[in-house]
């Protein structure tokens, strides 16, 4: 197996782990953007109900007690979402790092190759100019 080949087998490589994460990539920009959805949802249903209280009228003091539990438990979650948000957040940060990475290897390694397969290239043609040298040199001195 030549150099080339050698080198080829690994660019291979590098191409199916770049593919790894950017597939990687896509599923955590597609769970950040779902989680943004949920997180939207949810604090517009908070401003709604919130709205639809103040023109609801007065309250007796165990409505008002149920309701600001209630306010209370989508606050919670609004919180929860956040902190989910900002953990894809740094997860997609990382991924994006990692894909960057495999892709300038992937093109250092193909760089290596395309100038492995180029002195390969250079090295059969002149194998075969001095191949073709010798033999017009052997047939002009018969």
């Amino acid at each position: 197996m030549s150099r080339a080949q050698r080198i080829k087998v690994l660019v291979e490589l590098a191409e199916q782990d770049v593919d790894k994460a950017q597939l990687t990539l896509k599923e955590i920009r597609a769970n950040r953007t779902f989680t943004e959805q949920q997180l939207s949802d949810l604090k517009n249903y908070r401003n709604e109900y919130m709205a639809r209280l103040t023109t609801s009228g007065q309250m007796l003091p165990i409505q008002l007690q149920t309701t600001q539990a209630f306010i209370n438990k989508l606050n919670l979650a609004i919180e929860g979402q956040q902190t989910q948000l900002k953990s894809i957040e740094a997860m997609l940060e990382q991924a994006q790092q990692q894909w960057t990475e495999k892709r300038m290897r992937l093109q250092a390694l193909d760089k290596v190759y395309q100038n492995l397969l180029r002195k390969e290239y250079q090295q059969t043609e002149r194998a075969e100019q001095k191949m073709l040298d010798e033999l017009a040199s052997q047939n002009f001195k018969r």
